[in-house]
C-alpha cells in the first residue's frame, strides 16, 4: 500500500523488445488480470495509473549505482525497480553528498550478458522459458 492508501501492483507482464503506448496498454491488461487473480474483490475498482517501459538487466540481476565521468547513476534494476529504487535512491543521495561508504553494490563488475549485442532478440525465448517454469511450479 502506498502512503495515500492505494495499492501499487506490478510485475512481469511480458517480454518484448519494444515499449510504446500500445504495448504498455496490453501489459496493463495482463497485469490487471494477474491482480484480480490475487485480489478478486478489486474487480470493480478503477486503476488510476498504468505505465511501462523497457527493463535494464544486468547479467547477475543486481542493479548498479555509482559515478562515471562526473555523472551519478542508478541502473540495471532487472525488473526489481519498485523494490530497490528506494535503497538505490538513498545511495545516490549519499554519493551526491560525498559519502561513498553506504553503497552495498559499489565496485561490482559489469559482466556482459552472453551472446547479447544490439536489440534484445532473445526476450521472447526468455519469456517462454519463465512461462514454462511458472506452469510447472
Amino acid at each position: 500500500m502506498t502512503p495515500d492508501n492505494r495499492l501499487l501492483f506490478g510485475g512481469r507482464a511480458k517480454f518484448s523488445a519494444a515499449s510504446n503506448q500500445k504495448t504498455d496498454v496490453r501489459s496493463g491488461e495482463l497485469l490487471r488480470k494477474q491482480m484480480l487473480d490475487v485480489f478478486p474483490q478489486l474487480a470493480d475498482v478503477e486503476i488510476d495509473y498504468c505505465w511501462g517501459g523497457l527493463v535494464g538487466c544486468t547479467q547477475d540481476r543486481y542493479p548498479r549505482a555509482g559515478t562515471a565521468n562526473g555523472l551519478i547513476y542508478g541502473m540495471g534494476y532487472s525488473g526489481h525497480g519498485a523494490q530497490l529504487s528506494t535503497l538505490i535512491g538513498n545511495v545516490l543521495a549519499d554519493i551526491a553528498m560525498g559519502r561513498t561508504d553506504t553503497n552495498p553494490i559499489g565496485g561490482m563488475d559489469w559482466n556482459a550478458v552472453p551472446l547479447h549485442t544490439g536489440k534484445p532478440w532473445f526476450l521472447p525465448m526468455v519469456g517462454t522459458y519463465y512461462r514454462l517454469k511458472d506452469m510447472l511450479a
